[in-house]
């Protein structure tokens, strides 16, 4: 099998793509979301459970006009992956590029049971026009 960095690799290509199915195909049922705590932003706080992640990040996708994910960098530690990269978005006459930092846990090879999601809230709460 390619290395947990590969796997993600493709999978950020398949989410690109529009195959939400094929992207999330590694997450486990009691996956976890842990976003921002900026409780107004979308795709702030916990969820729990692939169902919710999953309908957490449809959300967080929707509240943009334009949101462009690109992943530049995966650093693989164990049982932990690290991509760095930006966020195209925009909404209205607002847009800029967010940076984004996810943390991947995997548990096993195969199976990715936890995400952190690191950006900069101040500036997605001024494009979203929160403040």
């Amino acid at each position: 099998m390619a290395g947990k960095s590969d796997a993600l690799r493709e999978r950020y290509e398949r989410f690109s793509q529009g195959d939400l199915e094929r992207a999330l195909d590694l997450w486990t049922d009691d996956f976890v979301w842990e976003g921002s705590n900026a409780s107004e932003l979308p795709g702030s706080g916990r969820h729990e459970g692939k169902q919710a992640a999953i309908e957490v990040l449809q959300r967080t996708v929707g509240a943009w006009d334009t949101f462009v994910l690109t992943a530049h960098e995966f650093i693989e530690q164990g049982d932990t992956v690290v991509m760095l990269g930006h966020i195209d978005v925009s909404k209205d006459d607002r847009s800029g590029r967010l940076p984004a930092v996810h943390v991947w846990r995997y548990r096993g090879d195969e199976e990715i049971c936890r995400l952190q999601i690191l950006t900069d809230t101040l500036e997605s709460a001024q494009i979203l026009g929160f403040v």
